[in-house]
This record gives structure tokens, sequence and C-alpha cells, in this order.
């Protein structure tokens, strides 16, 4: 910030830059030196350079000129940097931090303290105590641990439309049984005589 030379700090210049663009939109019609009547588009504010109010708040609400504030001020020929709040300003930021932050010692160089120190006593309300977890609203009675399926959209798997399950599909005649999975293969090094492996003999009883 030392080395910024405006007179604002540099985001605040930027947002006061931006009302500056928005404000060649403005009609500006003086009522007196410092009350003006301005039209953007459909709305008629009322601006107050002395008391720097307008009829939006936004200028009140962040001590930065509106645009229809600037459109004044920009009729009366003035600087707007000179109407934004204090606060903004390049030697109110310096003033605030001016001051040196002390350094500090590391805890091996804390004084030591003889006295115990324990945390505070539990303190227990009045009443019964809970011993029961507060449930869950979706939580099923039934099954403790369990979430509902309310308003869990179901989809079914055999026409792969929602709203619905296999066991209640409308066209569970019309679609085609799925084909049977191939058979696995058997499991073992195979026999010499064409029999199955020995693992998949069946023992005797």
């Amino acid at each position: 910030m030392e080395k910024w030379s405006g007179v604002l700090c540099p985001r605040i210049q930027a947002k006061l830059e931006k009302e500056k663009h928005k404000a060649s939109y403005c009609d500006v019609q003086p009522s007196t030196y410092q009350l003006f009547n301005v039209t953007n588009d459909l709305d008629q504010l009322v601006v107050n350079l002395q008391e720097k109010t307008c009829s939006c708040r936004k200028w009140e609400m962040v001590g930065i000129p509106c645009c229809h504030a600037v459109a004044c001020i920009f009729f009366m020929n003035k600087e707007a940097e000179d109407y934004v709040d204090r606060c903004y300003t390049r030697e109110a930021y310096l003033q605030a931090y001016a001051g040196s932050i002390p350094p500090l010692e590391g805890e091996r160089f804390w004084p030591k303290v003889q006295c115990s120190l324990d945390p505070p006593p539990i303190k227990i309300g009045p009443g019964r105590i809970r011993k029961n977890r507060i449930r869950d609203p979706f939580e099923n009675p039934k099954k403790p641990g369990c979430l509902t399926k309310t308003g869990v959209e179901m989809t079914c798997s055999l026409c792969k439309h929602k709203g619905h399950n296999k066991r209640r599909c409308p066209n569970r005649d019309t679609i085609p049984s799925p084909p049977e999975p191939p058979t696995k293969r058997p499991r073992g090094k195979p026999r010499k005589d064409g029999h199955p492996p020995y693992s998949n003999v069946p023992e005797n009883p």
C-alpha cells in the first residue's frame, strides 16, 4: 500500500470506476446545488450530495457513491473520489496498520504455574437424563439405523422405466425373459478318462 499512489485503496478505486461507467447511462436534472433528480432507465431517484444519500441507499450502506451520485458529481464538475468515505482512503489504511504486532515467545518460555488446572465441572441440567439417541425423521421405526425409502423413485429392472419395480411391472408378460447364464467351467485339472475333475465329484454319504 505504501507504493500505491492513488487516494483510495486499489479495490475501492476499481469499484468506483465501475460506478463511473454506469453513470454515463443516467440523466441528471438539478433542483439545487446539492439536490438532484436522476433518471436511470425506468427508475427516478433523488440524490443529495450534501447528506451523501441516494434513493437506492447504496451510497449510505457501502460508503462508495453509486452511479446515480457519480452522475450528479460529474454534473457539478467535481471528483468522485472526494465523496468516498474516509475509511477507504490510503491514508486511513496506513494509519490503521501503522502499529507493529509484538512478537510472541514459544510455549517453552511460558511461566510455570504451580496450581493445578482442571476442566470446568460438568453441569447436569434438570429433568431425566436422555438414554435413547435422537432418531432421524426418515428412520424406519421397525429397523433401527435404516432409513425408509420415502421419496425414492424406483426404477424397474425389466423395462427400465421409473415409478415401479419388476414385481409390479405392467410389461412383465411382454418382455422376454433374460437368457440363462452360461454354465461355469468345472474347476480342477481335466481327467484323461473324460469324467469331470475330482473337485466336482460328490462325496459318498
